[in-house]
Protein backbone atom coordinates (compact mmCIF):
# COMPACT_ATOMS: atom_id res chain seq x y z
CA UNK A 1 0.00 0.00 0.00
CA UNK A 2 2.99 2.35 0.40
CA UNK A 3 3.07 2.94 -3.35
CA UNK A 4 -0.42 4.49 -3.03
CA UNK A 5 0.61 7.05 -0.38
CA UNK A 6 1.24 9.85 -2.87
CA UNK A 7 1.02 10.57 -6.56
CA UNK A 8 2.71 13.43 -8.35
CA UNK A 9 1.26 14.43 -11.72
CA UNK A 10 2.83 17.34 -13.56
CA UNK A 11 0.88 20.05 -11.73
CA UNK A 12 -0.44 18.57 -8.48
CA UNK A 13 0.78 16.56 -5.53
CA UNK A 14 -1.88 14.44 -3.90
CA UNK A 15 -1.32 12.90 -0.49
CA UNK A 16 -3.70 10.06 0.23
CA UNK A 17 -3.04 10.42 3.96
CA UNK A 18 -4.54 13.92 4.05
CA UNK A 19 -7.81 12.97 2.39
CA UNK A 20 -10.96 11.38 3.81
CA UNK A 21 -11.33 9.13 0.75
CA UNK A 22 -8.69 7.79 -1.58
CA UNK A 23 -11.07 7.51 -4.55
CA UNK A 24 -14.43 9.03 -5.55
CA UNK A 25 -16.41 7.25 -8.28
CA UNK A 26 -18.83 9.30 -10.39
CA UNK A 27 -21.15 7.36 -12.68
CA UNK A 28 -24.65 7.03 -14.14
CA UNK A 29 -26.13 4.30 -11.97
CA UNK A 30 -28.43 2.62 -14.44
CA UNK A 31 -25.58 2.33 -16.99
CA UNK A 32 -22.83 0.79 -14.87
CA UNK A 33 -23.72 0.35 -11.15
CA UNK A 34 -24.32 -3.42 -11.23
CA UNK A 35 -21.48 -4.18 -13.62
CA UNK A 36 -18.35 -2.09 -13.95
CA UNK A 37 -18.75 0.00 -10.79
CA UNK A 38 -19.35 -2.95 -8.46
CA UNK A 39 -16.23 -4.69 -9.80
CA UNK A 40 -14.11 -1.53 -9.67
CA UNK A 41 -15.27 -0.76 -6.11
CA UNK A 42 -14.42 -4.29 -4.94
CA UNK A 43 -10.98 -4.23 -6.60
CA UNK A 44 -10.02 -0.82 -5.21
CA UNK A 45 -11.31 -1.70 -1.75
CA UNK A 46 -9.42 -5.01 -1.82
CA UNK A 47 -6.26 -3.01 -2.58
CA UNK A 48 -6.80 -1.16 0.71
CA UNK A 49 -8.22 2.06 -0.74
CA UNK A 50 -11.10 3.91 0.91
CA UNK A 51 -13.53 4.39 -1.98
CA UNK A 52 -16.55 6.70 -1.91
CA UNK A 53 -19.50 4.93 -3.51
CA UNK A 54 -22.89 6.48 -2.81
CA UNK A 55 -24.64 3.23 -1.88
CA UNK A 56 -21.92 2.43 0.66
CA UNK A 57 -21.02 5.85 2.07
CA UNK A 58 -24.14 8.07 2.06
CA UNK A 59 -25.91 7.93 5.39
CA UNK A 60 -29.67 8.00 5.83
CA UNK A 61 -30.95 11.53 6.33
CA UNK A 62 -27.89 13.27 4.86
CA UNK A 63 -28.39 16.04 2.32
CA UNK A 64 -27.22 14.33 -0.84
CA UNK A 65 -25.73 17.21 -2.80
CA UNK A 66 -23.76 18.52 0.20
CA UNK A 67 -22.51 15.02 1.05
CA UNK A 68 -21.39 14.43 -2.55
CA UNK A 69 -19.68 17.81 -2.70
CA UNK A 70 -17.77 17.11 0.53
CA UNK A 71 -16.83 13.63 -0.69
CA UNK A 72 -15.46 14.99 -3.97
CA UNK A 73 -13.50 17.72 -2.21
CA UNK A 74 -12.06 15.24 0.29
CA UNK A 75 -11.03 12.58 -2.25
CA UNK A 76 -7.48 12.39 -3.55
CA UNK A 77 -8.47 10.70 -6.82
CA UNK A 78 -11.71 11.22 -8.73
CA UNK A 79 -12.78 8.78 -11.41
CA UNK A 80 -15.67 9.92 -13.59
CA UNK A 81 -16.99 6.88 -15.47
CA UNK A 82 -18.35 8.30 -18.70
CA UNK A 83 -21.04 6.05 -20.15
CA UNK A 84 -23.75 6.65 -22.73
CA UNK A 85 -26.20 8.01 -20.14
CA UNK A 86 -23.77 10.07 -18.02
CA UNK A 87 -24.84 13.43 -19.50
CA UNK A 88 -28.54 12.68 -18.99
CA UNK A 89 -27.94 13.06 -15.25
CA UNK A 90 -27.57 16.60 -13.93
CA UNK A 91 -26.08 15.02 -10.77
CA UNK A 92 -23.27 13.45 -12.80
CA UNK A 93 -22.59 16.68 -14.66
CA UNK A 94 -22.50 18.65 -11.39
CA UNK A 95 -20.04 16.11 -9.99
CA UNK A 96 -17.80 16.53 -13.05
CA UNK A 97 -17.81 20.31 -12.58
CA UNK A 98 -17.00 19.93 -8.86
CA UNK A 99 -14.13 17.55 -9.67
CA UNK A 100 -12.61 20.10 -11.99
CA UNK A 101 -13.01 22.91 -9.43
CA UNK A 102 -11.30 20.97 -6.62
CA UNK A 103 -7.60 20.14 -6.36
CA UNK A 104 -6.68 16.52 -6.91
CA UNK A 105 -6.17 13.92 -9.57
CA UNK A 106 -8.92 13.18 -12.11
CA UNK A 107 -8.67 9.96 -14.10
CA UNK A 108 -11.48 9.64 -16.65
CA UNK A 109 -12.80 6.22 -17.59
CA UNK A 110 -14.71 5.90 -20.88
CA UNK A 111 -17.23 3.05 -20.93
CA UNK A 112 -18.91 2.45 -24.28
CA UNK A 113 -18.30 6.07 -25.33
CA UNK A 114 -15.44 7.65 -27.23
CA UNK A 115 -13.41 10.34 -25.43
CA UNK A 116 -14.13 12.75 -28.32
CA UNK A 117 -17.88 12.27 -27.79
CA UNK A 118 -17.47 13.41 -24.18
CA UNK A 119 -15.03 16.22 -25.01
CA UNK A 120 -17.42 17.61 -27.65
CA UNK A 121 -20.85 16.77 -26.19
CA UNK A 122 -22.75 18.83 -28.76
CA UNK A 123 -21.09 17.13 -31.73
CA UNK A 124 -23.42 15.38 -34.16
CA UNK A 125 -22.07 11.91 -33.35
CA UNK A 126 -22.00 12.39 -29.56
CA UNK A 127 -24.50 10.38 -27.50
CA UNK A 128 -24.47 13.39 -25.12
CA UNK A 129 -25.92 15.83 -27.67
CA UNK A 130 -29.57 15.01 -26.97
CA UNK A 131 -29.07 15.18 -23.21
CA UNK A 132 -27.40 18.59 -23.37
CA UNK A 133 -30.07 19.92 -25.71
CA UNK A 134 -32.70 18.73 -23.23
CA UNK A 135 -30.90 20.43 -20.32
CA UNK A 136 -30.83 23.68 -22.32
CA UNK A 137 -34.55 23.40 -23.24
CA UNK A 138 -35.96 22.92 -19.74
CA UNK A 139 -36.74 26.47 -18.64
CA UNK A 140 -35.69 27.70 -15.20
CA UNK A 141 -34.28 24.35 -14.10
CA UNK A 142 -30.62 25.07 -14.82
CA UNK A 143 -29.10 28.29 -16.08
CA UNK A 144 -27.30 28.42 -19.42
CA UNK A 145 -24.19 29.42 -17.46
CA UNK A 146 -24.41 26.29 -15.27
CA UNK A 147 -24.93 24.00 -18.27
CA UNK A 148 -22.05 25.68 -20.13
CA UNK A 149 -19.95 25.01 -17.00
CA UNK A 150 -20.83 21.30 -17.19
CA UNK A 151 -19.83 21.26 -20.86
CA UNK A 152 -16.55 23.00 -20.03
CA UNK A 153 -15.86 20.47 -17.26
CA UNK A 154 -16.31 17.55 -19.67
CA UNK A 155 -14.01 19.20 -22.21
CA UNK A 156 -11.30 19.80 -19.60
CA UNK A 157 -11.56 16.38 -17.96
CA UNK A 158 -11.23 14.71 -21.35
CA UNK A 159 -7.88 16.45 -21.84
CA UNK A 160 -6.50 14.20 -19.10
CA UNK A 161 -5.07 10.76 -19.65
CA UNK A 162 -7.46 8.01 -18.62
CA UNK A 163 -8.85 4.64 -19.57
CA UNK A 164 -11.07 3.64 -22.45
CA UNK A 165 -12.92 0.37 -22.90
CA UNK A 166 -11.03 -0.04 -26.18
CA UNK A 167 -7.68 0.47 -24.40
CA UNK A 168 -8.40 -2.11 -21.73
CA UNK A 169 -9.78 -4.74 -24.08
CA UNK A 170 -13.23 -4.61 -22.51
Amino acid sequence: MDEFKSYTPATTKVSLNDMRYHVFLSFRGKDVRKTLVDHLFQALSAAGLNVFLDTHKLKMGEIIDLSLERAIESSAIRIPIFSEGYASSAWCLKEAALMLASPGLIIPLFYKVEPTHVRYPLGDSSPYKESFEKHYRIPFRYSRKEIDGWKHALEQICCRSGWSLDMTGG
